[in-house]
């Protein structure tokens, strides 16, 4: 008897370790320089269920700053609206599967949408751009990182810096992004 109660104690005890660490847990930087905060507030994570998640990345030109190739992305950064997405579903042991993304609208401060840029119109800085962001996804997001899909919006009207908003809906919900975003300049 005493045995199977110290059996019973040590599942119920084990179980709660297993589910502790299933939990999604953050923290926020202490003190961050202006890259980190800005790179933090410019990627949503969301945890829609079980085994199920939306990443959302809004590419701006403030959190790659002293990146290996940052200065080369700049431009095509400040020029246009990059937003790269993936939703992810997982189970243990198996590799994560991703939802194919066909189309992603997304809209300035006053409910604009933003015009895409045709894929035959793509000037060849912003396929070299898009391409770098790839990799950084692939590298620094792991399995959601590699599903990422990637969007080019005409940005004359939202800019990272300057008052506005970028909202991005998707699967029922509306990611958004207010600016000036952190890690941009003080005047």
């Amino acid at each position: 008897m005493f045995s199977m109660n110290r059996l019973l104690r040590f599942a119920a005890f084990s179980a709660i370790g297993v589910l502790a660490l299933m939990i999604p847990a953050s923290a926020r930087q202490w003190s961050p320089d202006a890259r980190s905060a800005a790179g933090d507030y410019t990627f949503i994570l969301h945890p829609k269920g079980p085994g199920q998640v939306v990443a959302v990345w809004w590419a701006v030109p403030e959190a790659l700053i002293g990146a290996p190739n940052g200065q080369t992305m700049q431009e095509p950064l400040s020029r246009y609206v990059m937003v790269g997405i993936s939703e992810g579903r997982g189970t243990p042991g198996a590799p994560m599967s991703f939802t194919p993304i066909q189309d992603l609208k997304i809209a300035d401060a006053s409910g604009r949408q933003l015009s895409p840029l045709a894929a035959n119109a793509t000037p060849p800085e912003v396929t070299q751009t898009i391409a770098s962001l790839q990799m950084i996804a692939r590298q620094n997001f792991g399995p959601i990182g590699q599903g990422m899909r990637w969007f080019v919006f005409d940005g004359s009207t939202i800019h990272s810096c300057q008052p506005g908003k970028l909202s991005v809906p998707y699967g029922g919900e509306t990611y958004t992004f207010e600016t000036p975003i952190p890690g941009c300049a003080k005047p």
